[in-house]
């Protein structure tokens, strides 16, 4: 039976979080008993915070997707705008999460329960330390655009091998429509941004979080009266071991360099013109104050990579 939680239900359990700098909030939509020792059921909950907040760089032990929800700010270096998806694989280092003018909110979304953020630098060393590792992020922005009754838009980058999948699903009033796969992932939420999802007698209006596990039968996706624009997001198999994405140049004349902790590239030929880096600014030229795009490390943390 899919777990299913809208704001509506719980916005009374919203906690005001005590921080070191701006004001943050919590509203816990899909959890678990505390104290206990369950592992396998889903986490959902809404991060809010004003334009004072920042959170650090850091990465968790389970693979994660983040979904805005409301205001803006930057992942990274990476500007956010309303309902793009973030996905971290296990492992993976990403931030600071820097909230914007008018605050931001956003949805933290796992298929497991996962023991908290570990932030950096404080715990670099046992991020390297690792084995297996296979470090990736993305974030894309849904595509809801509707030409018909029905309209199911697969995210371009947020996909891999082992069942990773996004879709944005657009309904009209009423309209039905099987939600896509899931028996091949690791467990699928569904997040309505917009209208309400019919399911059981009520309509469960925006924002509502549903998972379904991999083993369970798929959540059937029905508008209400005023449409659906729904998430469907697929986490990849647990047990599937993630292969590495293949580091490619734009000319075989510069090197590429590779962020030990987060996987990003730097690419020589392309340089980094939104951060003042021209295309083809050798490495020794960018300067030693640069930090990652994706996770703030230092230029020591990147290595020159040998592309085939």
């Amino acid at each position: 039976m899919p777990h299913i939680a809208a704001h509506e239900d719980v916005k009374a359990n919203r906690v005001t979080r005590e921080l070191p700098r701006g004001k943050g909030w919590r509203t816990n939509f899909l959890t678990f008993p505390d104290g206990t020792d369950v592992t396998e059921e889903p986490m959902g909950f809404l991060v809010e915070g004003d334009h004072e907040r920042i959170i650090r760089p850091h990465y968790h032990e389970n693979d994660q997707f983040q979904v805005v929800v409301d205001g803006g700010g930057a992942m990274g270096k990476h500007p956010l705008s309303q309902f793009a998806v973030h996905f971290s694989r296990a492992y993976t280092p990403y931030g600071p999460i820097t909230f914007g003018d008018s605050g931001l909110s956003f949805l933290t979304l796992r298929a497991r329960k996962d023991p908290g953020a570990q932030y950096l630098p404080e715990l670099r060393d046992k991020l390297k330390n690792i084995p297996a590792r296979s470090p990736w992020q993305m974030t894309e922005a849904p595509d809801f655009t509707r030409t018909g009754d029905v309209a199911v838009n697969p995210f371009t980058q947020i996909k891999d091998e082992r069942g990773l999948a996004a879709y944005a699903v657009s309904l009209k009033p009423h309209a039905t429509l099987a939600a896509p796969d899931h028996t091949q992932s690791g467990g699928q939420h569904i997040i309505v941004t917009r209208g309400s999802l019919a399911y059981q007698g009520k309509d469960y209006k925006a924002i509502t979080i549903a998972f379904v596990k991999p083993d369970e039968a798929g959540l059937p996706l029905v508008a209400g009266a005023d449409g659906l624009e729904a998430l469907v997001l697929n986490y990849p198999r647990k047990n599937a071991a993630a292969r590495k994405h293949t580091i490619t140049a734009q000319s075989r004349e510069f090197r590429v360099w590779q962020c030990a902790l987060c996987a990003f590239v730097y690419d020589e030929a392309k340089g980094m013109p939104h951060d003042g880096i021209a295309p083809g600014t050798r490495w020794e030229d960018v300067p030693d104050t640069w930090t990652c795009p994706d996770c703030a490390a230092s230029k020591a943390d990147f290595a020159m990579e040998v592309v085939a």
